[in-house]
């Protein structure tokens, strides 16, 4: 309670922790038991500082505040903890002992400036890793967030840092980091270097688009570089990235935006068959918005496009080309070999001035690394990846847990070079985006976090699957079945399994439960019934059996299958799951009509009844709709439809009333009234109606005797001369005509 906005975790196999940063606190969880708080440390922000990050025109409510960004172990005994503080960045160490912050004789918490380690604002992407001690960071080292950095300190040697005038970095969005130990195994002839590489997505400006393209980049640097002594002081002399490309197959529509990266590398000394696993979103819509995709990346093709050919760019148009000219030698930005050592340099500080010169300004490689996704998800926004190898039917599998932005996790495989989702499972009551993914392997387990949870997840549930069918159909590597039920192959002896899940042949066609009861359904006459039938797989199809007498009085529909039974005449309707040749029944129905039957209730169960021979079948569509209770609804259509025909004579009256003396006018035309005719009441200013000749008449508080003037501005039907206008009086009818011209109109008295 209290804690939010989880923002890091570190899972520590040293002791056996999980290590949480929040917004000002720091939790330490036990994992020998089960997952909860063990220590709470509270690192808040002076209120000193908040007033002065207010100041500076950040939200006091959500800015101004010790967001956790860096949570890592320096040490046995030690983490290192690094917060945005307010908009200032400070870095500290945490005694896992007693997990407290490290203080000075003098009680104070002893901190380090945080710039370039950590940013400033906590909405911003950073990474950081520490190798051997020293601390490696992809972060922007000024408050504004303009000035992107790779930044190496706490070392015994200098800082070193990428150099901002020379644009190696464009707006970057870290993502990711990772320590590949390639001077491994020992005493091997290359004697190559460590190695750290970044992932981030940038501005392409190598792309002379009308739109600011975005491109995937990987990045590495040798660990062991120590800046130049001359060029490139205290500056990286190892620096090279190249472009990531995650694209389709066919039209080569690309997914140019890396989400997360997860480093796969079988142990230290095979980090040749290290593999990369990526998540991808495109800053363009196709068919679909919000689609994802995974792609893998090997180390050979890393090494490859980092031994490949360089790009320049003139300064003058900014336009990128490939250098096909000679390189100097040693190789510019290559790590320190024993053959660069056999010619007598040791370091990158002797490195020869034209090598430095020639990485200043060729830190992009022309290769571009390629791949195409292992599983494209449409209207799904994947944010977070890890991956689990398995041993299963003598092989391995890499298992991919991925997390998407609405707080859900998909568990998919490959089988046979088509990715499968095993299961989808909702993390938190709430939708909102998966922050993190720690994995244990050892304990099957992994620690998914958001914004405002922290939840633990089996990396398999085994008791899911009911039926052999079920279990094997799955394709869940974890999981087998054992000839009573699924359980997990890592918890039992070797075997003891009757049907491995991943190389099973479907040798069984039909699956049937024995003679199931079927839910007798009673439906009123003249109405339909909704059956539904949940399918437990995505990939299975629902089958529905029925008698061809019943066929002509069934309608397939999303939510089920749409039945109007006969009054009667009891029906049976069985679904059935297909999938890959096994048949599952999933649901049993009979149904009959009542005439006096008001709503559907469920009577009880009775056998089975034979389904005919003779079968019709329909394949709807997937659904997961619950029961629907349907009931007629002919009471409510009759209440309706007086109300309706009642509302248009209230309307028609009210029409008619509105407009009585305006139809009083159009009924007396052409007649002449009584000359007895009772004389109007005059009750202010006098009811005017529209002459005959549809001009308008201005209005007079006058009680006229004679013909009323007309207005020339407002009809254009006036005569040309006034002396053509003269009165008659017709001797039947006393009312005043005007002669207009040769037309004679009526007048208003």
């Amino acid at each position: 309670g209290g804690v939010f906005n989880y923002t890091s975790l570190l899972l520590s196999k040293e002791d056996n922790m999980l290590y949480v940063g929040a917004r000002e606190t720091l939790l330490a969880l036990n994992l020998n038991e089960s997952i909860f708080a063990c220590f709470q440390l509270t690192w808040s922000t002076p209120e000193k500082k908040r007033d002065e990050c207010s100041f500076k025109g950040k939200d006091l409510k959500t800015d101004c505040f010790n967001y956790i960004k860096i949570l890592l172990r320096v040490n046995a005994t030690h983490l290192y903890v690094c917060g945005t503080y307010a908009f200032s960045p400070i870095c500290a160490y945490i005694h896992t002992g007693n997990f407290s912050l490290v203080r000075a004789e003098t009680g104070e918490i002893v901190t380090e400036d945080g710039r370039s380690r950590c940013p400033f604002n906590p909405e911003y992407k950073s990474t950081a890793i520490i190798a051997d001690g020293e601390l490696y960071a992809g972060t922007v080292s000024n408050f504004q967030g303009n000035e992107p950095i790779i930044y190496k300190s706490l070392g015994q040697g200098s800082a070193l840092k990428t150099e901002n005038s020379l644009n190696w970095l464009q707006d970057p969005a870290f993502v990711g980091s990772a320590y590949i130990q390639e001077s491994l195994p020992v005493g091997n002839p290359v004697g190559d270097d460590d190695k750290i590489y970044f992932f981030f997505s940038e501005a392409g400006k190598e792309f002379d688009f009308f739109d600011n393209t975005i491109v995937s980049r990987i990045a590495r640097v040798c660990k062991g570089d120590k800046g130049g002594e001359r060029v490139l002081q205290k500056k990286w002399t190892t620096f090279l990235k190249a472009q990531l490309l995650c694209s389709l197959p066919d039209d080569g529509f690309p997914f140019n935006i890396i989400q997360d990266m997860f480093v796969l590398t079988p142990s230290k000394e095979d980090w040749k068959n290290t593999v990369f696993y990526g998540v991808f979103t495109s800053q363009w819509y196709k068919g679909a918005s919000g689609s994802s995709a995974v792609c893998s990346f090997t180390m050979d093709q890393v090494e490859r496009a980092f031994t490949g050919r360089y790009r320049e760019v003139n300064r003058e148009t900014q336009q990128w080309y490939t250098y096909n000219h000679p390189v100097p030698e040693p190789r510019p930005g290559a790590c320190v070999t024993n053959a660069v050592r056999s010619a007598g340099i040791s370091s990158s500080l002797h490195m020869p001035d034209k090598v430095l010169n020639f990485v200043k300004d060729h830190f992009l490689m022309d290769s571009v690394i390629r791949s195409q996704p292992l599983l494209l998800k449409r209207s799904v926004r994947y944010t977070q990846i890890a991956v689990h190898r398995v041993r299963a039917a003598r092989r391995d599998y890499d298992v991919l847990f991925i997390g998407t932005d609405e707080g859900r996790l998909h568990k998919a495989i490959n089988v046979n070079g088509k990715m499968h989702i095993i299961e989808e499972l909702v993390l938190f009551p709430e939708s909102q985006p998966v922050q993190h993914i720690e994995l244990d392997t050892d304990k099957g387990l992994l620690y998914v976090s958001s914004f405002s949870g922290l939840v633990e997840v089996a990396v398999a549930n085994c008791s899911n699957y009911q039926s052999c069918g079920e279990c094997v159909l799955s394709r869940d590597p974890y999981c087998a079945w054992t000839g009573r039920q699924c359980a997990d192959v890592r918890q039992a002896p070797a075997g003891r399994w009757v049907i491995n899940n991943i190389l099973l042949k479907m040798s069984i066609s039909v699956y049937s439960t024995g003679a199931s009861s079927c839910h007798v359904v009673i439906i009123p006459a003249n109405s339909f019934k909704v059956l539904p039938c949940k399918v437990r797989s995505n990939l299975a199809e629902r089958l529905w059996k029925y008698s061809k007498s019943a066929g002509q009085f069934v309608y397939p529909s999303p939510a089920g299958l749409v039945v109007v039974p006969r009054v009667d005449k009891e029906e049976a309707y069985e679904c059935w799951s297909v999938e890959d040749g096994f048949q599952q029944l999933l649901a049993n129905y009979c149904v009959r009509a009542e005439p006096r039957q008001e709503s559907t209730t469920l009577i009880g169960h009775s056998r089975t009844p034979l389904v005919p021979r003779e079968e019709a079948i329909i394949l709807p569509g997937e659904t997961r709709s619950g029961l629907l209770q349907t009931k007629t609804y002919w009471n409510e259509l009759i209440v309706v439809c007086a109300l309706l025909g009642f509302s248009l004579v209230v309307f028609s009256l009210f029409v008619v009333y509105r407009n009585r003396d305006h139809m009083k006018s159009m009924l007396k035309e052409g007649e002449c009234p009584n000359m007895q005719q009772k004389k109007p009441r005059n009750t202010g200013k006098p009811t005017e109606s529209l002459p005959l000749n549809g001009n308008t008449v201005p209005p007079s508080v006058s009680d006229h005797k004679g013909y009323q003037t007309k207005s020339f501005s407002e009809s254009e039907r006036r005569p040309l001369n006034l002396k053509e206008s003269r009165v008659e009086i017709s001797p039947t009818c006393p009312r005043p005509r005007v002669r207009l011209g040769s037309e004679i109109k009526d007048s208003i008295v």
